[in-house]
């Protein structure tokens, strides 16, 4: 039986929902060294929402949004994660649920750190303002696989703050367990078109940022 397990269950036995004391709900693990002008109030999803969901098939699973404070990078790395669905259950174990017999608050998730695939588990209670996530959210459904997916980013790093200083090189490293590599197709188009077309033979993700050019 796995750790995660034996916590679950005992949550299970006493009836009480899972409570993380590695990423505790205070201000700190949020933001550590800003200092921002409202008070976070951390909610499950039960509370949030009458009818949860972890996860969604079909299109509504990428309805996601950054929200006010969250990551752009971090939202286009977990969209290339949706699009792969062997990789995106890697990371998101789909065994996972708000049913009332098998809920205990508690989530697990996957992630490339230090050269190995590592399971980081947390509650689900999330930072909230008025009653709404201002972090990574489902845009239109009740799910919510990607707010705890960054909350388990988050507490890798310590904080959520501290996911402001990533990129998206370094998160789809954490989330595919592959190198990463940006190349610029402006410098040399005709190599990069031989490199992206050899690339898109093999077992490889091709993403694209494209900048607007200045007046």
């Amino acid at each position: 039986m796995s750790e995660i397990d034996k916590l679950k269950r005992a949550c299970l036995k006493r009836g009480e929902l899972f409570e993380d004391p590695d990423f505790p709900t205070v201000q700190s693990s949020v933001f550590y060294h800003q200092t921002p002008p409202f008070q976070f109030v951390w909610k499950r999803p039960k509370e949030i929402c009458p009818d949860p969901s972890f996860v969604l098939d079909g299109p509504d699973q990428y309805d996601i949004s950054p929200g006010k404070l969250g990551d752009r990078w971090f939202v286009s790395c977990i969209g290339c994660l949706t699009i792969t669905k062997g990789l995106f259950y890697r990371v998101v174990p789909a065994d996972q649920n708000f049913l009332p017999d098998d809920y205990a608050g508690i989530f697990r998730f996957r992630l490339w750190w230090s050269g190995e695939w590592r399971e980081v588990v947390v509650d689900d209670r999330l930072p909230t303002v008025n009653n709404k996530l201002v972090f990574v959210h489902s845009q239109h459904s009740n799910q919510f696989w990607a707010a705890l997916l960054e909350k388990a980013y988050a507490k890798l790093h310590g904080s959520y703050e501290a996911l402001k200083y990533g990129c998206s090189l370094d998160g789809m490293a954490d989330l595919t367990g592959g190198v990463t590599e940006s190349i610029s197709i402006r410098q040399d188009p005709t190599a990069c078109g031989r490199i992206l077309s050899k690339l898109l033979s093999m077992t490889s993700i091709v993403t694209a940022i494209v900048h607007q050019q200045t007046q």
